[in-house]
């Protein structure tokens, strides 16, 4: 961490998590940009932490423990910014792609597309490419069932704004459309499907008792949103929440979950 202090838990986040640990069978769900990894310029670019990756890993080994990457990335991208070993379960395009090893193969890992989505996909996409080519800096990334508008690499936060809010104008024409405005980010998905729905799948197909959730952005809101008491929820960083707890920064991730995995030790 190249000498920088890193700040320590809170004293309430370790008796969260302490309880947490206490609950038989376990899952801990975790974001991958902002969260297993720091935010980077270029998305291709990011790297889970490597000591995150590790405990995260050892997690994965413990009886009882079953771990997900829940990420907005689509499961190629996640995969190819996530050195293996990685955790069997992996969630991609905010729920919209499942890879879950235990669950029947005939479960598809893509949603499947009705005419008018897939018509609705091709026009958005259009709509957005126009916006990024008119912005310096301004990218697109496709996926499955959205396209995605960056602009982390805009020249500056004027370029950045004004791509945003004209991608929001251009498909504000277009029913059955989800928009999500994230860091630096517009996605704009023909799937309704969110971080909070997979979870709640996740839960019943891995069949947990309690869930541990950790995110950074507006999109994990949707995860904070369904947990339950037996449940805990961190944000990563500064901004509004409904998490319960909250760390600073993702270096801060592995020291969690070292405790986490020293309590069900």
């Amino acid at each position: 961490m190249n000498g920088t202090i890193v700040p320590k838990l809170a004293p309430e986040l370790y008796a969260a998590l302490s309880t947490f640990a206490g609950h038989r069978r376990i899952l801990v769900a975790l974001d991958f940009d902002g969260t297993l990894s720091p935010l980077v310029d270029r998305p291709e670019d990011a790297r889970p932490t490597p000591q995150a990756a590790q405990v995260f890993e050892e997690l994965s080994q413990q009886y009882g423990v079953r771990t997900a990457v829940v990420s907005g990335r689509n499961l190629d991208s996640l995969t190819e910014v996530y050195p293996a070993p990685r955790p069997e379960n992996l969630i991609g395009s905010h729920g919209a792609e499942r890879r879950v090893p235990s669950v029947s193969s005939d479960s598809p890992e893509q949603p499947e597309l009705s005419a008018s989505q897939r018509a609705n996909l091709k026009e958005l996409t259009a709509k957005l490419s126009e916006v990024a080519q008119r912005h310096e800096g301004v990218s697109l990334e496709y996926k499955p069932s959205a396209t995605v508008l960056h602009v982390r690499q805009a020249p500056s936060i004027e370029v950045a704004d004004a791509a945003i809010i004209e991608g929001q104008q251009a498909l504000a024409h277009l029913d059955e459309l989800r928009l999500m405005a994230g860091k630096s980010v517009l996605e704009a998905s023909v799937h309704s499907g969110n971080k909070g729905q997979a979870l709640q799948w996740l839960r019943e197909v891995l069949d947990v008792d309690a869930l541990l959730f950790i995110g950074d952005d507006v999109t994990d809101e949707d995860g904070f949103r369904i947990l339950n008491r037996e449940d805990l929820g961190i944000k990563v960083g500064e901004g509004p929440t409904l998490a319960a707890h909250r760390i600073e920064t993702p270096e801060m991730l592995p020291e969690l979950l070292e405790f986490l995995l020293s309590m069900r030790n």
